[in-house]
């Protein structure tokens, strides 16, 4: 479950990211549909964050816990300050920052999940 929650999670920051691509690439200022799904990328974020912090403090830790730590941290802190570095920019320049802050988020979630130990816990 906890596999296919993480892959959802990082396929629909991909989606999000091709629609304010799509956005820029229309010179369309940002609809609420697209704040509103890039708020659930957020929500996502913290439920998964949440998630590892349980399955941290379940057991011993296997693997580089602060490294593991240091990318929980930056999957959940990557898109605020995306959304603070253009909040004032509506524009095609904000929505290709706001893309790349969901591919990096992306990212991070892929290779937090990586830094899981074999048995399933960090």
């Amino acid at each position: 479950m906890k596999g296919s929650f993480e892959a959802t999670v990082v396929l629909y920051a991909v989606g999000v990211a091709c629609a304010f691509t799509v956005a820029a690439a229309r010179r369309r200022p940002w609809s609420g549909l697209l704040l509103a799904a890039l708020a659930l990328v957020e929500l996502t974020a913290v439920v998964q964050a949440v998630i590892d912090v349980v399955d941290l403090a379940g057991g011993p830790a296997s693997g580089d816990l602060a490294t593991h730590i240091g990318y929980l941290v930056a999957s959940v802190a990557v898109l605020p300050a995306a959304v603070a570095a253009v909040r004032l920019d509506g524009g095609r320049w904000g929505s290709i920052a706001l893309a790349v802050g969901c591919v990096v988020f992306a990212a991070v979630s892929i290779r937090l999940h990586q830094t899981l130990g074999p048995s399933g816990r960090a």
